[in-house]
Parts: structure tokens; sequence; C-alpha cells
């Protein structure tokens, strides 16, 4: 009997050294996030503030980032081991053939994307958008929710003159009468209708066009360095949506502070958004179209086959559905 309790003892002292101790216990490994400064990436925001990413055995710190583009400069320059991107943007690192690798969606909601149009540039249909000046992000998902607009409308590609810009910047072009409309997201385009009242109106939303949302990306290098941590780092960005998904006015807190705005902006914005992980036929829908429309802008070399770029995407969800982390699905 003594002898069945000392081997008992020394196997529970096996599974503490070999890492089944909380991770949070430790220091966790150094990871250098980069998150856009948007509503979408508030998952991101959770994941640290409420020690999830903690408990999983990191110990992250976030680089702010404005652009989907800055987060492939980011990742490819090795500023930043995880980061968030844009299906727009991520297609065009696949394209380029960047070193990273998507895990997971952050969200999802293309209604986030939105024209908002100046009352007196006379813009009461997608028709009235031709000869106007309008302000979009190139090789953005707005920019490509604007070509499937026209499209439609019957419009050329270049019947509106479209002037490149960050989603920060648009909303003050629009105050001061320096475009007729803006392509943007949430809650800039809430924010800036908030200030122009009836100066501004909504003239659609674009969740017909685009997916919205993006991915969770990880380098290469990472992914080798730490190679029985990138599951770990999926289910606690798994486990932060869920917890957002369930406790949406205190994450509208933290991603407004984060952001420096309102709380109450959040809360519009997260009407838009889906903080679901998972990869669904319309985003597979999506990144084909984005590809094709990246394609025929001549903003990526050729287009790209989403099957071949998901593969490390697509096993993991397996993985973890097969195992506990199916719960964080909820």
């Amino acid at each position: 009997m003594k002898k069945q309790a000392v081997g008992l003892i020394a196997m529970a002292l096996v599974v503490l050294l070999s890492g089944g101790a909380r991770a949070e216990d430790g220091p966790g490994i150094k990871v250098r996030l980069g998150a856009l400064t948007t509503a979408s990436q508030a998952a991101f925001t959770v994941g640290v503030q409420t020690g999830i990413f903690k408990k999983y055995g990191f110990d992250v710190t976030v680089l702010p980032l404005a652009t989907g583009v800055q987060a492939n400069q980011a990742l490819a320059a090795d500023q930043v081991d995880w980061s968030g991107g844009g299906i727009e943007s991520t297609v065009i690192g696949w394209a380029t053939g960047l070193p990273f690798q998507a895990y997971a969606m952050y969200a999802k909601g293309g209604d986030s994307y939105g024209i908002l149009v100046r009352t007196a540039a006379n813009i009461h249909g997608p028709a009235d958008l031709k000869g106007k000046t309008i302000a979009v992000p190139q090789g953005t998902a707005p920019a490509e929710g604007l070509s499937e607009v026209m499209r439609e409308a019957g419009l050329p590609a270049n019947a509106v003159r479209r002037v490149n810009a960050t989603y920060g910047a648009m909303g003050q072009m629009l105050v001061q009468g320096a475009v007729d409309g803006i392509v943007g997201l949430e809650p800039f385009l809430s924010l800036t209708k908030e200030t122009m009242g009836d100066q501004a109106s909504l003239l659609m939303r674009l969740g017909k066009y685009v997916q919205g949302g993006g991915f969770f990306l990880i380098t290469n290098g990472w992914a080798k360095a730490h190679p029985d941590k990138v599951q770990d780092a999926v289910a606690a960005l798994w486990e932060s949506e869920q917890w957002l998904r369930h406790h949406q006015a205190e994450a509208a807190r933290m991603q407004a502070a984060f952001l420096k705005v309102d709380p109450r902006l959040m809360e519009v914005s997260f009407q838009w958004l889906r903080f679901d992980p998972l990869v669904d036929d319309f985003t597979r829908t999506s990144i084909r179209m984005t590809s094709d429309y990246l394609a025929q802008e001549d903003l990526i070399p050729a287009k790209v086959d989403a099957a071949s770029h998901l593969g490390a995407l697509d096993k993991i969800t397996a993985e973890l559905k097969r195992g506990n982390a199916a719960a964080l699905l909820d």
C-alpha cells in the first residue's frame, strides 16, 4: 500500500513537471501581438485584459496597427509574432508569399462596413455615386464592396473618383467636405455620423458583398519555435471570443478604452459583428471573390487557392472540436 502511494505521488510530480501545472503560474511565453484599431478585433483586447492569454501561458504585449497592410508589414519584418488581418490583406499576404498562416477568425460581419455620404452630395442610391469623390482604403473589404455595388448598379470602375484614406482619417475628410462619401467601418461610421448629424446619411451596409472581420495570423517563425503552443494560442482566442459574446457590455468598455472612444460606439459596432472563430462557407466564397477582385485590380500577381492556405486552420479547428475546446463555441 505504501509503495502504491509513493508511486502515485511520483506520477503526480511527473505531471506537474511536464506542464500539468496551470500555465498562468509561470511567466509565460512573450508574444508581440499586432492589433488593428477597430471594434472587430476586440477579442484580442479581451484576451489580454481578462488574463485569458496568460492562462494559456502567454505574456502578450499589444502593438496597435492602423491597417491590414501594416499588419502584413509587421509580420513580414518580424515586428510582431501574432496579428489580426482582414480577409483582403490576408489574401494579399498569401499571394505575395508572406511567412504567416491563418489559424482562426477573430470576427465576422460585413455589415460593419458601409457607405456614409454627405447630405449635400445628393446621393440617394448606388447610381448616384457616379461622378462623386469617395474616400476608401485601397485593397480592403470596403474597396471591394464599393466595386461590387458599382458593378451591380451598372457603373464602370472609373465612375467614381477614389481617394485612398485610412479608416481613422476619412471621417474628418467627410466632415470637412473634402469628399462626397466614405466607405469605412464601425465605429468610425457611427462616430462620423454622430458628428455630422443630419448633414450625413448611411447609404447602405456591405454585408451582402463582403465578409468582414478577418483572421488570426501567426508567423511561421513563431510557430516553428513554439510548435506545442500554437493550438493553445488558438484555443485562447476561441475562449476570448466566447467571453466577449457573453460579456459584450464589459468588452465594449475594454475596447473603447483601447481605442479611446465612447463605449457606446463599441456597443453599436458589436451589433454588426459576430465573434465566431470558425470559417464558414460564406467566408470561403468571400476569399475566392476577394482573390478575383484583387487580381483584377492588379493588387496581387495571381489568384490564390484558399484551400491550400487554410490547411493549418482546418487542422487545428478539427483538433480543438474533438477536445474540450468545442465547449468554447457556445
